[in-house]
């Protein structure tokens, strides 16, 4: 797990590379271990981003950064990485699972660096480079099992690509002629150019002409074969478990973290976990008597698993506003209550020296567990229900997974989700949807995941409870409502009316209606905040670049 950002200039001056070193400051917390840059084919490596300072004096037309969360591989070689013919160097962030499949694929004898999985994309492109960046990246994109974003250069074009699920943010801008790129919005705020995204499965090209995104490898939905419930469970049990086991492969011995509500997602998760001879440790934040923090204590006894809490309180939760918002770059009211539970147990777990943690993300878009989806078969149809999953999982990435990743690489922890594991999601929408949801009077949902569950060791009870949202589950709601209201401000309109817009995105997971969802004075609170975050960013920005 990585940073990487870079720079782009069109036309043939260059400029000081000074951006390079202000964008990887700003991002540290994600690659805290070595960085590395490129400048116009030329390298660099440190161990500290200080001795990075002088050389970024440099002037360059092309730029890439890296910083680096030592995971799989972790004695090796700092990128950016290069092809042995010297002629396309890579900086990755993200883990590929099925690196050692593919260099087992490769036809030529290279010169291997490292035992990293970076290092293999690299030559799986100088495999197929014929001259054409972008062709190469396309080519070899669909290959990739795994969770990331990725910018590799040939010295005259920089292409850029992000894996389809969108596990891995990536996001650029183009001022003055030049293009920028990095791993998270903070880096290129400067006041006028809002960040764009490039979108899951999407490539980023960056030459003469300036940035375009173009279309690149999408996971396709598959026919629905699956039909019949018992089927459907041991397929299920079988691809869930290979899930895990995937990414467990590289992992030094030491402790695993699991985001834990005590929710059935993400303990079948830490069961499976346990059943490999993992050591477990699971975190639960939530108000004293919430629903999350007595689900988990419960079943984390019964299992024998590792629990620590935090307990949320007024005070704790308005300490702690300004820093998730500046992580999660985003100010949206039902955002940040989402963000904060997550942010607690990531915050214990850094705490406990965990690198890697493991969450029960995205159960619910595959095996339809949101109480809306019921509302979706009584208005429109099972058919309508299949396609909305697939909707859902497709735009998981805007409001859920790009939240989770700066949550904990904020902490310099890697996220990993198993339910977004490329075998799982084929798997489950083969699955006829009338067997995750038994009518609308199913109150309970995600039948297959249930049983599934059971049969896999999660107790039965557990199983059977009800869902209830994060920010619900934990209490999170009412402490900022209440830190809100002790304020006294009257809410700027402005300021409301763009708060609501940017949580447009999580209202539909959550039952909600655009606007409907909490206080004005909330999301004015919360607006104000993000714009003291930013003030302090933009000046650094506009200095560097």
């Amino acid at each position: 797990m990585c940073t990487i950002c870079g720079h782009f200039v069109a036309g043939s001056e260059k400029i000081p590379s000074t951006d390079i070193y202000d964008m990887l400051t700003k991002m540290e917390h994600r690659g805290p271990d070595t960085h590395g840059i490129y400048l116009d084919e030329h390298i660099f490596r440190v161990n500290d981003l200080e001795e990075l300072n002088g050389t970024l004096l440099w002037k360059s037309r092309i730029a890439l950064g890296h910083s680096r969360l030592s995971i799989v591989g972790a004695g090796d070689r700092t990128q950016p990485y290069t092809s042995c013919d010297d002629r396309i160097t890579l900086i990755h962030n993200g883990e590929i699972y099925n690196f050692k499949k593919l260099k087992s694929l490769l036809k030529r004898d290279h010169q291997w660096k490292t035992s990293s999985d970076s290092e293999v994309i690299v030559h799986l492109l100088e495999e197929v480079y014929e001259g054409d960046l972008l062709d190469a990246v396309r080519r070899v994109q669909w290959l990739l099992d795994g969770m990331y974003s990725l910018a590799v250069t040939d010295g005259k074009k920089v292409v850029a690509a992000r894996d389809p699920i969108g596990k891995k943010p990536l996001y650029f801008i183009e001022n003055e002629g030049v293009t920028y790129f990095a791993s998270e919005k903070k880096a290129l705020w400067n006041g006028k150019d809002e960040p764009r995204w490039v979108n899951p499965g999407h490539i980023l090209t960056i030459d003469e002409e300036g940035p375009r995104v173009v279309e690149g490898y999408h996971i396709q939905m598959p026919q629905i074969d699956i039909t019949g419930f018992d089927d459907a469970v041991s397929r299920y049990k079988q691809t869930i478990t290979r899930a895990i086991k995937k990414r467990l492969v590289g992992l030094r011995e030491g402790t695993i973290g699991v985001i834990f509500s005590g929710g059935i997602d993400s303990v079948l998760i830490a069961k499976l976990l346990q059943n490999e001879g993992q050591n477990v440790i699971c975190y639960c934040s939530g108000t004293k008597d919430s629903g999350d923090i007595k689900a988990a204590r419960a079943v984390a006894e019964d299992l024998g698993l590792e629990l620590k809490t935090t307990i949320l309180e007024e005070e704790l939760v308005e300490s702690i506003l300004p820093r998730i918002v500046e992580d999660v770059e985003e100010s949206g009211l039902l955002q940040v209550e989402v963000a904060i539970p997550m942010y607690m147990a990531a915050r214990m777990a850094a705490e406990d020296g965990i690198r890697v943690m493991f969450t029960g993300q995205a159960a619910d878009e595959i095996w339809a567990g949101y109480p809306w989806y019921s509302d979706v078969i009584e208005k429109q149809g099972y058919l309508k229900l299949h396609e909305k999953l697939w909707e859902d999982l497709n735009r998981l990435y805007a409001d859920t997974l790009e939240r989770e990743d700066k949550l904990t690489m904020a902490h310099a922890i890697e996220l990993r989700a198993p339910y977004l594991d490329r075998d799982v999601i084929q798997l489950a929408m083969r699955v006829s949807p009338r067997l995750k949801i038994r009518g609308t009077a199913d109150k309970l949902r995600k039948r297959v995941h249930r049983q599934a569950s059971v049969e896999l060791g999660v107790p039965a009870y557990l199983c059977n409870r009800v869902k209830d949202p994060a920010q619900s589950g934990s209490g999170i709601h009412d402490i900022i409502q209440k830190i809100a209201s002790s304020k006294g401000k009257q809410p700027d309109v402005e300021l409301v009316t763009e708060n609501i817009r940017r949580d447009k995105g999580s209202c539909f997971r959550y039952g909600r209606k655009e606007g409907e969802y909490g206080s004005k004075q909330a999301r004015a609170y919360l607006q104000a905040i993000e714009d003291e975050v930013r003030a302090v960013y933009i000046p650094r920005f506009l200095a560097a670049g």
